[in-house]
């Protein structure tokens, strides 16, 4: 059995990379879609910061799979996301998705930060380069998996490369 010290620990961001997240107002989901864009227009603020938004949020396709085939490849895996700070509901909503959507996953593996460089580990797997997921790779040892990227597009390129 592995023990804390000889973990090989995989960072996985949810938005974008298990999550199918709307980056346009117009795919947001159906339910809140009208009541979401006149708050947008009332507040001024992007629709990620809409109360609600993450408990309307699907799994992208495979996600749930290449976790496990991660974890059968020997890596520890934990997701870590940015839950939005003005978004109140987020933070639950994130870790009520995870509960419905990833039920192999073991219990308190959710870590929210606005700084993901602050995390050690052998690699994150996040589709965009913010709140440290691009500075991730500057430790010794790390690697930023670039998800949705022309060398990563998907997560069979993902498995394919970590041989899981």
């Amino acid at each position: 059995m592995a023990t804390q010290s000889d973990e090989v620990i995989a960072y996985v961001d949810m938005d974008g990379v298990l999550v199918d997240f709307p980056y346009d107002i117009e795919d947001v989901h159906e339910t809140i879609r009208e009541e979401c864009k006149d708050w947008c227009v009332r507040t001024k603020n992007h629709h990620s910061d809409f109360n609600g938004l993450f408990s309307t949020l699907s799994p992208k396709c495979g996600g749930a799979e290449a976790l496990d085939r991660l974890e059968a490849g020997g890596y520890t895996v934990y997701l870590l996301s940015t839950a939005p700070w003005s978004n109140h509901s987020s933070s639950s909503d994130k870790r009520r998705w995870v509960e419905k959507y990833l039920p192999n996953l073991p219990e308190k593996r959710l870590i929210l930060s606005h700084r993901k460089d602050l995390n050690r580990g052998a690699l994150l797997i996040d589709d965009r380069p913010n709140n440290g997921a691009k500075e991730f790779g500057d430790f010794e040892g790390q690697r930023w998996i670039h998800f949705g990227s022309d060398e990563f597009p998907d997560w069979d390129s993902v498995l394919t490369v970590l041989n899981c």
